[in-house]
């Protein structure tokens, strides 16, 4: 396992910055969207994760017909916990979603299931503790993510090692980071020795902070967000702050 310290920007302390941003699987990681019709495809996330296991993907479309779930994107607790409602500039998926116009009922509901049976997962895991799951976006819907924190201490995230002189290469292909009082799984795309790392190199996996009877973390993270384990780490601290 692999510890590396990044500085404000964001980047390693021995990383150049540099232009361009796409994601490590080739896509945009951001970009300017307008505001979406009713009856189109419009947005998915993969890949949200609970406590200390991966719970599968999950995709969310706005399209026409149904209601409204009032409760969505509020928050899911289970016992005496509860997340703030935003961080940063993110806010409950519920309200980014009605902001962009169209009929979001769809993708308010689905949303809302799966904080609801996160929550639970996530409380099963940990033998009944409080926990609590919220899913929060961009106004604009380019990025969001989820929270999640139970009442509990959770190991450190952990990899495998990897021997970058043997391999040829600049950071192992996953590895563990360190930003302030966060912990990050992040994956590298692999940089031969010699070389550069471009800035959208590294995709954060998730990140926590965790201590005796508190663990949040921050998974799911989709957009330009999931390339800057920096981001991701002050949005943990704040919610942290907001729970300890």
């Amino acid at each position: 396992m692999t510890t590396e310290e990044f500085d404000a920007a964001g980047r390693p302390a021995n990383e150049a910055p540099a232009a361009a941003h796409h994601s490590p699987d080739g896509r945009p990681g951001s970009g300017a969207r307008s505001g979406l019709p009713a009856g189109r495809w419009a947005i998915g996330v993969a890949g949200l994760a609970v406590g200390a296991g991966l719970v599968g993907a999950a995709w969310w479309g706005f399209s026409g017909g149904g209601s409204e779930s009032g409760g969505a994107g509020l928050g899911r607790s289970a016992g005496d916990l509860s997340l703030p409602a935003s961080l940063g500039k993110y806010v409950p998926f519920k309200d980014a979603a009605q902001r962009n116009g169209g009929n979001a009922s769809q993708a308010i509901q689905r949303t809302t299931k799966t904080e609801e049976q996160t929550t639970k997962l996530l409380s099963t895991a940990y033998g009944g503790a409080p926990a609590a799951v919220r899913t929060l976006a961009e106004p604009g819907l380019e990025t969001f993510f989820m929270v999640n924190a139970v009442r509990a201490r959770t190991p450190e995230p952990f990899t495998p090692y990897e021997d970058v002189t043997t391999l040829g290469l600049v950071r192992p292909m996953r590895e563990v980071v360190r930003v302030g009082g966060a912990t990050c799984l992040v994956a590298n795309q692999p940089t031969p020795t010699g070389q550069q790392p471009r800035p959208d190199a590294v995709s954060v996996d998730y990140c926590q902070r965790t201590a005796d009877g508190l663990t949040v973390q921050i998974r799911g993270i989709s957009g330009g967000l999931r390339n800057s384990p920096q981001q991701v780490a002050e949005l943990l601290d704040e919610a942290w702050s907001a729970l300890s």
